[in-house]
């Protein structure tokens, strides 16, 4: 695919970009399958149990010139319904949760207030495209993907743009992990969901556009720190790949926000197939199955971040709970059940669930 550079979709805006397309180009999608809708083409990633192709050894691979360890896994694709990148709660499955009459109060940027501070919270604007675009998949009314395409033409435009690449800025002062954010603060948690919200764009409109930018936001992850522009992934002094909810020096390695990330990039995989989008996946997985029992606190609640800057809490073990659980539903290795079994008998899920 011919590649716009993102300056130049940028200075275009997106929100008009609604033409669609009959078919998908082979080189991003692995398949193209209409919607019910008669205005719109969805260009979907194929949903198939077959295991893909093996990769290549994993020693000739490095990050940003960072040798990185990456060990190979049987990559599963799963249905839309079953993508590890949820949209709502994470105890919820996916579901429309607006009406149409309610679309024109939704804010274009969506913000939360901490401590008195107000400021956009791009997880926040990520998530609210792809729960408008679920609405508009399972009730068709174009109406939704109107609306989802004004909001991702706001978001697009409030990013901050390094060496080509869309950042999107956090405006408000936060903590995390132990440590204090002020703004303008960047998540590769938000990353990911902002990858996500675009390719699912795509997949919804078949406009290349929104591809483009999903690829430059993919480009992000592939963009080591730390350093003084904005980054939010890191490869440790051993080889390991890390996305960081809250990019630090030294880092905080929270668990919750590298698998979020890690959603988004294996989303990215199951649309493009690509060789760097699979071994940007198995790094991360790698990286999981290297760290996980140092999160493990066994007959407690786990550690919330490596740093120990937070304790964490039931509410949390049960998210790294269910997370193992996706970890081994897309990368069938039979390891990540056992260690979620283990979790869950040092502190049961249900307990975080109240």
């Amino acid at each position: 695919m011919d590649r716009r550079t993102f300056v130049a979709l940028l200075s275009a805006g997106v929100a008009g970009c609604t033409g669609t397309k009959s078919a998908t180009p082979s080189d991003t999608v692995t398949s193209a399958s209409p919607v019910t809708s008669s205005t719109t083409t969805t260009a979907s990633p194929t949903d198939s149990p077959e295991p893909t192709t093996e990769s290549p050894d994993e020693a000739a691979f490095a990050v940003d010139g960072h040798p990185v360890e990456r060990n190979r896994y049987d990559l599963q694709r799963v249905s839309y319904e079953n993508r590890p990148q949820f949209i709502l709660d994470r105890r919820e499955p996916p579901r429309c949760a607006y009406n149409v009459a309610e679309l024109d109060g939704i804010d274009d940027l969506q913000t939360a207030t901490v401590d008195g501070d107000t400021g956009h919270m791009p997880i926040r604007t990520s998530r609210m495209v792809m729960r408008l675009l679920h609405c508009n998949r399972e009730i068709d009314r174009e109406a939704y993907l109107e609306r989802a395409e004004e909001i991702a033409a706001a978001y697009l435009d409030s990013a901050t743009v390094v060496d080509g690449l869309p950042y999107f800025a956090y405006t408000l002062a936060k903590g995390g992990s132990g440590e204090d954010f002020a703004p303008p603060w960047y998540s590769g948690m938000a990353q990911g969901t902002s990858l996500s919200a675009f390719l699912r764009l795509y997949e919804q409109t078949g406009d290349e556009a929104y591809m483009d930018v999903a690829d430059d936001v993919f480009a992000t992850f592939t963009r080591t720190g730390p350093r003084e522009e904005p980054w939010t992934v890191m490869v440790d002094d051993d080889g390991y790949y890390w996305i960081e909810e809250y990019p630090h020096d030294p880092p905080t390695h929270v668990l919750n926000g590298f698998n979020v990330g890690l959603w988004g990039l294996y989303e990215y995989w199951l649309f493009t197939e690509t060789e760097e989008s699979r071994a940007l996946v198995e790094a991360a997985i790698t990286t999981i199955e290297r760290y996980i029992e140092e999160f493990r606190v066994p007959g407690e609640v786990s550690w919330y971040g490596l740093n120990r800057g937070y304790r964490g809490n039931e509410y949390y073990h049960a998210v790294h709970i269910r997370q193992l659980r996706e970890l081994h539903r897309i990368s069938g290795d039979p390891y990540f059940a056992e260690m979620e079994a283990a979790f869950d008998e040092d502190s049961p899920e249900s307990a975080g669930l109240k």
